[in-house]
């Protein structure tokens, strides 16, 4: 699958203050966190910044000094979330099969969460990282009156990124706008109302969005004890989902990238699936490749070895 990532940095910041796309955070501007984490992952090929007129030429700069393998744009945003994620999906190129919406103001957006992320969707699957509720949830009325309290064990924070296929998030954008809807500020309920599952992938603990200035330390504070790291040498799983009669293309292609080919699985009913170990690095251009050798129907799936 070619991803493609849209990161919306269009707020006015008005709980925070001012706006905080580009508030220095830890030495870089804040918006450059999720940039950094987008653009490390070899399987997202496109990558879109949202932002105001005002911020757009420093938006670019940002973008151009630090993403290398993907290709970038910024556009203007919109009057609301909605429609500056419209925008940021007509940006996106034909290229694109899957797309992710991440907001900007959630720096802390870890690789490994959002491929878990991009692991279940499919055609009419979507999926959003969110975390479990913990507090105790009442429901009151205009008087303050509790009328009820609900189960927080079926409760969950949503987050983002926001996964779906590029078609049903496109045209969850357009049922919306034909019902009247353009104020929407989660892609989830679009994608909900438009006749997909979504589903729920757990976040760590510190995908939290930076709202109010102590939110900013906060969010230092947990970059200081992550510490540097450059994920091009990471190690990946991949699952390609592909025609049986495709394998040994697949194969030769993975053969190219210095992968270890673990698993051919060619009794599925309607597909094989070819699982392998590849760096980071050697996963970039994948997706595109994949589609050539193994026709436009092919998927493929990566995530980090679990842990023993």
């Amino acid at each position: 699958m070619n991803w493609g990532a849209i990161v919306v940095a269009a707020g006015h910041g008005t709980r925070f203050g001012r706006p905080k796309q580009l508030l220095a955070l830890a030495g870089r501007p804040m918006i450059a966190w999720s940039i950094d984490a987008f653009a490390s992952m070899a399987e997202i090929g496109e990558l879109v910044v949202v932002t105001e007129p005002e911020h757009v030429a420093a938006m670019q700069s940002v973008l151009d000094e630090r993403v290398v393998h993907a290709r970038t744009a910024v556009v203007r945003g919109g009057a609301t979330r909605q429609a500056s994620v419209q925008a940021g999906l007509d940006a996106l190129s034909d290229g694109v099969t899957a797309v992710l919406v991440h907001d900007g103001a959630r720096p802390l957006v870890r690789t490994g969460d959002v491929r878990e992320g991009m692991r279940p969707v499919r055609a009419g699957i979507a999926s959003l990282l969110a975390a479990p509720v913990v507090d105790t949830v009442k429901v009151a009325g205009a008087d303050r009156k509790v009328t009820r309290t609900l189960d927080r064990s079926e409760l969950w924070a949503a987050q983002t990124p926001q996964l779906a296929l590029l078609a049903d998030l496109r045209r969850a954008h357009s049922e919306a706008l034909r019902r009247g809807e353009t104020a929407a500020t989660d892609d989830a309920t679009l994608l909900e109302r438009a006749g997909c599952d979504v589903l729920i992938v757990p976040a760590s603990g510190d995908n939290f969005k930076v709202t109010v200035p102590d939110d900013l330390t906060r969010a230092e504070a947990v970059l200081r004890e992550r510490g540097e790291h450059s994920a091009e040498n990471d190690v990946l799983v991949i699952e390609c989902f592909v025609d049986p009669a495709s394998v040994d293309a697949v194969l030769l292609e993975l053969e190219a990238r210095s992968a270890r080919v673990d698993e051919i699985d060619r009794d599925l009913p309607s597909a094989a699936v070819v699982r392998a170990y590849v760096t980071n690095a050697a996963l970039r251009g994948f997706g595109a490749r994949l589609r050539v050798v193994a026709g436009a129907g092919a998927i493929f799936t990566a995530h980090q070895p679990q842990s023993a």
